[in-house]
């Protein structure tokens, strides 16, 4: 087996199933500690680093191409090592992507999938972000193209919480790979679309805040167009629900993973 990426599990001997959680960009494993006493207390938790974020700083992984499928890959072999055959997946922000991209490629596997601030089409001014990206960081440099779109997705005062939260987070991340992960905005639409559009049969719930004025829409949009997705906005809260309303978040996906 390949390198793997760096993980942390959380597993009680009376726990039978699994939650995979995965982080946004900048993010690391830190990104979910709130979540880990709430969500643990009742299943078993796998929380990765995404290639060159957290633990995987500074580390080399020559066998990712950095498409969503190749990290998608990555994140499966983790489960395999630990010898996990189903789970629960949990993606936040562009780890949502990556949790349509892993339900994609293994469906069998795969129990319910939770989406807070979830990505799931781009409306006209985030298409232009993605297409300008690369240039545009270029020009200001990648850090602070991050910081600025800290500042876009997360603009309100009571936003501030997640929104440091992210801009230190990104810190960790080197300039190569923020080039790397930005290259990915090139062909997000078209990614997005195929997952839009692709039917399952697989139980999908979307946490978004009321506030989350690039992601909301089109979060409504995908529930209302697929049988088994619903959707569940917490109010007077923006991007980032598992920060800015921890524990709203954690009791809601709870409710979900427990009547299903």
């Amino acid at each position: 087996m390949e390198q793997l990426l760096n993980y942390e599990s959380h597993q009680h001997p009376s726990h039978t199933e699994w939650i995979l959680l995965v982080h946004g960009a900048g993010g690391s494993t830190r990104t979910w500690k709130r979540q880990v006493n709430q969500l643990g207390a009742k299943y078993n938790l796998l929380i990765v680093d995404l290639p060159g974020h957290g633990g995987n700083a500074g580390r080399s992984f020559n066998e990712i191409t950095y498409s969503f499928e190749s990290i998608a890959n990555k994140i499966w072999e983790i489960t395999e090592h630990l010898q996990i055959a189903k789970l629960h997946l949990v993606g936040i922000s562009l780890g949502t992507i990556l949790c349509l991209q892993m339900r994609l490629l293994h469906p069998e596997r795969v129990l319910s999938v939770i989406m807070p601030g979830a990505i799931v089409k781009l409306n006209l001014k985030l298409k232009i972000l993605a297409r300008v990206s690369l240039t545009f960081a270029k020009i200001i440099g990648f850090r602070n193209f991050y910081k600025l779109s800290a500042y876009i997705m997360m603009p309100r005062g009571n936003h501030k919480k997640s929104r440091d939260v992210f801009i230190k987070e990104s810190q960790a991340l080197t300039v190569e790979e923020f080039k790397k992960w930005t290259n990915l905005y090139f062909n997000l639409n078209k990614t997005l679309n195929h997952f839009f559009h692709t039917p399952t049969a697989i139980p999908h719930l979307l946490i978004m805040g009321s506030q989350d004025h690039l992601f909301l829409p089109p979060a409504k949009t995908y529930s209302q167009l697929h049988d088994n997705a619903s959707i569940a906005v917490i109010p007077d809260c923006g991007h980032v629900v598992s920060i800015e309303q921890a524990n709203q978040f954690n009791q809601i996906c709870l409710t979900f993973l427990e009547g299903r």
